[in-house]
């Protein structure tokens, strides 16, 4: 048993995460700019390579890395790949993809639960792997299928509540991960992934539905940070 302070030996995840969540708005911008998804791969990748870096030994129990975040290692490359140009993917195929990422999202938390290897390191790092699938995904939506800039609400809202926390603390307190919140995120990405294979009114109703979800889960996020203890 060492006599180290704990926040010295977990890795520091509101820093990190408050300045993934600044780069990650900047690479929106420069999407929206450029008229391509390329730029949120192109300034995440860095992000959370230099958050792996910043957390060696204490990535897992053990101090490796871990089969669990390998796992969601593989994730975050498949979400790197989603940002290809739209000739490359096809909608169905874009669709496939996310279904895939989804079903490797349950095994990585299977794997590190059932192996030993769960860590504040690579809960923040599924996390964050969840927010950029959204992110990304709603890109493609506006991008490649020809959905309003609306529907870009659903990925931004991750990194919207990073910053909102930042410059308003309240409590200082994150809700704390739910399944309430999980069901909110399994059914946002159904809304999205039926806005990939639909068109028309039945796509833009589930990722509305889907958006509107999601975003009832930070409204409680941010009423439990400004709360009174």
């Amino acid at each position: 048993m060492t006599d180290e302070p704990l926040e010295t030996r977990e890795p520091p995840l509101r820093a990190w995460s408050r300045k993934h969540a600044v780069t990650v708005l900047a690479a929106v911008l420069a999407c929206v700019y450029f008229h391509a998804a390329w730029p949120s791969a192109l300034l995440a990748l860095p992000s959370f390579l230099s958050f792996i870096v910043a957390s060696r030994g204490r990535l897992t129990p053990s101090g490796r890395f871990g089969l669990a975040n390998t796992v969601t290692s593989v994730r975050l490359a498949l979400v790197l790949g989603l940002t290809v140009p739209g000739a490359w993917l096809s909608s169905r195929a874009a669709a496939a993809l996310t279904v895939g990422i989804l079903c490797l999202d349950f095994l990585d938390g299977w794997l590190a639960r059932n192996r030993g290897d769960a860590s504040v390191f690579g809960a923040r790092f599924d996390m964050e792997t969840d927010a950029l699938l959204v992110l990304v995904v709603t890109l493609r939506l506006w991008l490649v299928e020809g959905y309003g800039v609306w529907v870009l609400a659903a990925g931004l809202w991750r990194y919207g509540y990073v910053i909102l926390l930042w410059l308003a603390p309240g409590t200082g307190r994150e809700a704390p991960r739910t399944l309430l919140g999980r069901y909110a995120f399994l059914t946002l990405m159904l809304g999205l992934i039926g806005g990939l294979v639909a068109r028309g009114t039945y796509g833009s109703l589930c990722v509305a539905l889907g958006t509107l979800t999601v975003s009832a889960s930070f409204a409680r996020s941010i009423y439990f940070a400004h709360s009174a203890s």
